[in-house]
């Protein structure tokens, strides 16, 4: 039987399916808390689903020339997004196949760790592998609009 160490893996990737950022925090910590370090020193806007919304943390992040863009809970009224913004929420499901593809043909979630050095090692192994070697990565298709 394997250990469990109590970590949960942020992840930023861009259009490309490359992986931009990457952050390890305790399992405990809400994903939320972890945005602004994901982001710090990066222009760009950021799609994410309902778990992310905040005003603060939309607030926070536009100091930082960030555009948080989510979709809007039932009992919110109701964000007025661009087709643009709209089409690319709809493609941040490609991060869930970006992790589907580390956990399962890179190995991501493993039981052989026996210490906190090879649990940490097989993270950064996993995420190599993933950068340097799959050819068709998870790509997020930019809708083009017209002037």
């Amino acid at each position: 039987m394997g250990w469990f160490f109590g970590c949960k893996l942020h992840l930023l990737m861009n259009q490309s399916g490359g992986i931009v950022n990457t952050i390890l925090s305790n399992g405990h910590t809400a994903d939320i808390k972890m945005v602004e370090q994901l982001v710090k020193g990066m222009t760009a806007k950021l799609y994410a689903d309902r778990g992310y919304i905040s005003h603060k943390l939309k607030s926070r992040l536009k100091d930082q020339d960030i555009d948080l863009m989510t979709y809007h809970r039932k009992n919110m009224q109701a964000i007025k997004l661009s087709k643009a913004d709209n089409y690319q929420l709809k493609q941040r499901n490609k991060i869930e196949t970006l992790f589907s593809l580390l956990k399962g043909t890179y190995n991501l979630v493993t039981s052989k760790a026996r210490s906190i050095t090879g649990y940490l090692t097989g993270i950064c192994a996993s995420l190599c592998a993933y950068q340097l070697c799959h050819q068709n990565k998870p790509m997020i298709r930019i809708m083009e609009t017209s002037a």
